[in-house]
């Protein structure tokens, strides 16, 4: 991308758009993507929060390098502003807000969610397969899911969950720790044809990350792949469904606040 295009990008006005990251099954990988994508929107020029909604580990918090001082039920229940709540990693590319206890009916007041051009949620599923009110009412759904038959079948569940909990009619997925482009057009033709025949929703491939070992080395170093190598070939493919994120059509029944031109 040209630095005219990445100027375009960040004056024209658009709507802040809200993606819930959701791991088809526990260690899918929808943490490294969801960071992983934060980080790779914001080297586009956009202006990124991330929520993380894993209470236990707050791993997505601390590979940003990240310390909020508050969390999104601190935002909504009006204890503090958005601004002072979030934490920005090392790079202070993307700014990190943990969930805390969420209550339903409220939402992030407009103006402050307005100031990001996306908002990324590290989902956390209850035991009922739900997901938080914030996540639940999100523009697009990416699921993350390994090529394994497990996973596979997993993601299918998870397809199957969310269109009937939610009524999501689309749904992107992102295949981790893949092998071959050929291998990804596989599965994903066989997942697209069995969600559309019997559910009637789409299932599209939005990328695959390749087994890629500075993805455990970033981690070891307490760091997102994507900031702390950026030639890494899981870095490229990041970047790559970074770049096509601004074509995927917006849930039209979710909130749309629009966001005003503003530099990140």
């Amino acid at each position: 991308m040209d630095q005219a295009e990445s100027l375009r990008r960040m004056l024209a006005p658009r709507t802040t758009r809200r993606i819930a990251v959701v791991a088809s099954e526990r260690g899918a990988g929808a943490t490294t993507v969801a960071l992983g994508l934060s980080h790779a929107l914001a080297m586009q020029g956009e202006r990124v929060l991330l929520l993380d909604e894993d209470p236990a580990t707050a791993r997505a918090t601390r590979l940003a390098g990240a310390a909020p001082a508050g969390t999104l039920a601190d935002v909504q229940e009006g204890r503090m502003p958005l601004e002072a709540a979030v934490g920005t990693g090392t790079s202070a590319a993307v700014s990190v807000l943990p969930a805390g206890r969420q209550r339903a009916g409220l939402d992030l007041p407009v103006p402050a969610l307005t100031a990001f051009r996306s908002v990324l949620v590290d989902a956390a599923a209850d035991a009922d397969g739900a997901l938080s009110p914030f996540a639940g009412g999100a523009h697009n759904v990416l699921i993350v899911m390994r090529p394994e038959l497990p996973s596979i079948t997993a993601a299918y569940a998870c397809i199957k969950r969310l269109h009937h909990l939610y009524a999501w009619r689309r749904f992107h997925l992102i295949v981790n720790m893949a092998a071959t482009d050929s291998a990804v057009q596989a599965i994903m033709r066989n997942l697209a044809r069995t969600a559309s025949q019997y559910l009637g929703v789409e299932a599209i491939c939005a990328g695959w990350l390749p087994a890629d070992p500075l993805v455990a080395r970033g981690v070891q170093l307490g760091r997102c792949v994507v900031e702390a190598f950026p030639a890494a070939p899981a870095t490229t493919a990041l970047r790559r469904t970074a770049g096509s994120i601004s074509s995927w059509p917006l849930r039209a029944d979710a909130p749309v606040p629009v966001a005003a031109p503003a530099m990140a």
